[in-house]
């Protein structure tokens, strides 16, 4: 075998394994994959809160927090399919459903408020954007997440 079969064998077969793992997360479970999704919001919003403060401030690590919130707002568009919301393990209120439009409107404000920021080049500049992104969380959980059954 030449080495332009065996590399072309093993870039066919590393596009094989990339398509198979697209598919396994595409035909996975949407109230699974979006909890994860929205774990993995909080645990970024939890360690940008932790350098929120001129002392703690790291501009790439807020930059690769709130990018990754931005990407996850973009990719929760996509978890909340027709249907989804009947499965017992969801905390997904019924109204995400009733009000589509709006629920997504927040998740695009979600992503844009977290790209700006992640431009924020000091503390001072990252502490009320870091705000409005979480307001607009919370905003979002008030109308769309069921409350907790005491």
């Amino acid at each position: 075998m030449t080495r332009a079969s065996t590399v072309l064998l093993a870039a066919s077969g590393a596009c094989l394994a990339l398509s198979m793992a697209f598919s396994a997360v595409s035909a996975g479970n949407p109230v699974e994959d979006r909890q994860a999704t929205m774990k993995a919001v909080g645990q970024s919003m939890k360690e940008a809160a932790a350098i929120n403060t001129p002392a703690t401030f790291d501009a790439a690590k807020a930059k690769a927090l709130m990018d990754g919130v931005a990407a996850n707002a973009k990719k929760l568009h996509g978890l909340y399919p027709a249907g989804s919301g009947a499965d017992p393990k969801t905390e997904a209120d019924p109204k995400v459903w009733e009000n589509k439009a709006d629920f997504d409107k927040r998740l695009t404000e979600m992503a844009t408020l977290a790209s700006t920021a992640g431009k924020a080049a000091d503390a001072a500049a990252f502490k009320p954007a870091y705000a409005a992104v979480g307001a607009t969380c919370k905003s979002c959980h008030d109308v769309y997440r069921m409350k907790k059954k005491s």
